[in-house]
């Protein structure tokens, strides 16, 4: 077993880490990322702006944020550049943290394409950067990673954006509405999977993922039936941060289930569906796709996870685990279907979609059908 881990990130989690803001932005002026209308509807707009105002430290409106697009990024750092600002810090979710560190990252960096690219690497530079997530699910308040959609007409990465401090205070969900909560939970419980079943080396790193993924079950359904249960959102808070920061992932020998990631990213780039909800609807039916090439591992999380008696045989336990995941997922009203979306993509889009490497053990066919799945009508 060989790894690394780094993460240079400075965490502040409870009720009062927002005031921590003005201290640590002081002598700043701040450029303000976010989202949509949410975040000034649940108070953390205003609640951040006015410590800022109230210490006298300037800032730039950014909002809109709702997709990390290139342009929006590159808008942004010409933005930056013209207000002479000194400091990021984005609020929201994950396109707003996208977004916010892509933009830290770019005004010091000339040529971001070159970093997409992989033509230069990162040497840490980038403004001061403060997260303030409160749509906690993807982890991006934890790495140094970028999602960006729209680069010449693909979804690319951008490494080496760490921000420098993130302040999490888990009453900032507690606006979030049922759907929006069972997206965070899932959103999150789908990619620290990732880690479980395709860990076999690290007992200590897949430990850590079960316990995880166990509690992310029980925060869930305690949230489904009393939303203003802080410990549980609390607990999606933390998972969503310590899913990403790079425990889990150290040691991981076996990292096939990137192969999911290719079943989401068809509808998103064909009918522009929202990561969380390609993610949600596609993870049932990869579930059974990659059973056929690593049983053993679907097996581990159906039955030490969700439960599921394993003295069953292992098509038992899949179809079983699949058919419990499937009711949990139900029981919060997201869809099920991508079938509102249009018709599913014909495989020779598929093909053109992804590359070689996007296919891992899955045949065309194999992808096709799994995609396919997430179009039919429930």
């Amino acid at each position: 077993m060989t790894f690394q881990y780094h993460n240079p990130i400075h965490f502040h989690f409870g009720p009062d880490t927002l005031e921590k803001t003005p201290e640590l932005c002081k002598g700043q002026k701040v450029l303000l990322v976010y989202g949509g209308d949410s975040l000034k509807k649940n108070g953390v707009y205003d609640r951040v702006t006015g410590l800022l105002r109230q210490h006298g430290i300037a800032y730039v409106d950014y909002g809109g944020q709702t997709a990390a697009t290139w342009q929006q990024i590159l808008d942004g750092i010409d933005l930056a550049h013209r207000e002479q600002v000194t400091a990021v810090i984005e609020m929201g979710g994950a396109s707003a943290m996208d977004t916010g560190k892509a933009i830290a990252f770019g005004v010091v960096h000339d040529h971001l394409e070159d970093y997409i690219e992989g033509k230069a690497q990162s040497d840490g530079r980038h403004l001061l950067n403060i997260i303030i997530p409160t749509y906690p699910s993807t982890g991006s308040e934890a790495n140094s990673v970028c999602d960006i959609m729209e680069y010449k007409g693909y979804g690319v990465e951008l490494f080496g954006a760490w921000p420098d401090y993130c302040l999490m205070d888990p009453g900032t969900t507690l606006s979030l509405d049922r759907k929006s909560t069972a997206y965070s939970v899932w959103v999150c419980f789908i990619q620290a999977s990732a880690w479980f079943v395709g860990n076999h080396e690290n007992d200590i790193a897949r430990g850590f993922a079960k316990v995880v993924l166990q509690t992310l079950l029980g925060s869930y359904e305690k949230l489904m039936d009393d939303p203003n249960d802080e410990r549980a959102r609390a607990n999606v808070m933390w998972a969503s941060c310590v899913n990403t920061m790079g425990v889990f992932r150290s040691g991981v020998d076996q990292f096939y289930p990137w192969t999911l990631y290719s079943v989401g990213y068809i509808p998103r780039v064909a009918h522009h569906v929202s990561y969380r909800e390609a993610l949600t609807i596609a993870y049932p039916h990869w579930l059974r796709g990659i059973a056929k090439y690593h049983a053993e591992d679907i097996h581990a999380l159906f039955t030490e996870v969700f439960g599921i008696d394993d003295k069953l045989n292992t098509g038992d336990v899949i179809e079983a685990g699949c058919a419990k995941l499937n009711a949990l997922l139900e029981k919060s009203g997201i869809p099920m279907s991508l079938a509102a979306h249009g018709a599913c993509p014909d495989r020779k889009y598929i093909l053109g979609a992804l590359t070689k490497e996007d296919f891992g053990e899955f045949s065309v066919e194999e992808m096709y059908q799994m995609v396919s799945a997430c179009y039919q009508q429930k």
